[in-house]
């Protein structure tokens, strides 16, 4: 499964399930889909996790694609995150059943978590959205 984490406007949906490379500014990740980033907002002292694993936000989709917008919440919290508690939040996400299914640890995935916490900050300096690409 291929991830990109975009910033961009939720009426982009379309367009990037259409162009998915198109000029987005993006982070780009394998695996790190809708229910493993569940797992993220979950560490930030979000809502609980299925909220982000269903349909609630998916913006569109094709069979083997689709695009969801994060919740503000989560991406609040992400952009609230101070860089010295990165390492914290990341230690508790990989105890979450998707990462650890995966072999993750706190220092691996830290740089993903303050990675996506200065995204998050840029996406609401810009006043958009964060969008989660997926493709199989």
């Amino acid at each position: 499964m291929l991830t990109d984490i975009l910033i961009a406007s939720t009426d982009d949906a379309p367009e990037i399930l259409s162009t998915p490379s198109g000029g987005w500014p993006r982070l780009q990740f394998n695996s790190l889909d809708n229910m493993a980033l569940a797992g993220l907002w979950s560490a930030l002292g979000g809502t609980t996790e299925a909220d982000f694993e269903g349909e609630k936000y998916l913006l569109a989709h094709t069979h083997e694609r689709w695009v969801f917008e994060f919740p503000q919440d989560f991406v609040h919290r992400l952009a609230a995150l101070q860089p010295g508690a990165a390492l914290e939040v990341a230690t508790s996400w990989a105890k979450h059943e998707e990462l650890a299914h995966m072999g993750a640890d706190g220092p691996g995935i830290e740089p993903i978590v303050a990675a996506m916490s200065g995204f998050a900050r840029q996406a609401i300096g810009q006043g958009k959205s964060l969008l989660l690409f997926m493709c199989l």
